[in-house]
């Protein structure tokens, strides 16, 4: 069930029905605050809307719960935007991308750790 429910958010998104994407969101309880994928596609929504940094923030959340390159892409990808671009490279090299994360992490003392 939990499933099926964020892969139709996705879709949403993928369609761009930003509105019905995060009308879905909105209802779903709070067994979902520490569900990696709830939260990256939270900020699939929040990039949407240019809320960058709160974007960010999910995504350093969500790598708390599941380390996945899409997580560490669209972190990348928003600082690219942002205009950081040696973050942005940091973030994509495998080798550099945990350490990066970390650090981020550190920098942002209001970032749930586990």
């Amino acid at each position: 069930m939990k499933e099926n429910i964020l892969i139709k958010i996705n879709e949403l998104i993928e369609e761009k029905k930003i509105n019905e994407a995060q009308f879905e969101l909105s209802k779903l309880g709070p067994e979902f605050l520490e569900n990696s994928e709830y939260l990256y596609l939270r900020s699939k929504v929040f990039c949407f809307n240019k809320l960058y940094y709160l974007a960010i923030d999910m995504l350093l959340i969500a790598s708390e719960f599941k380390q996945s390159d899409k997580i560490y892409n669209l972190i990348a990808e928003i600082y690219n935007i942002l205009g950081n671009k040696e973050l942005s490279k940091k973030l994509l090299d495998s080798n550099l991308r945990w350490t990066t994360i970390n650090s981020l992490k550190d920098e942002m003392s209001g970032i749930y750790r586990k």
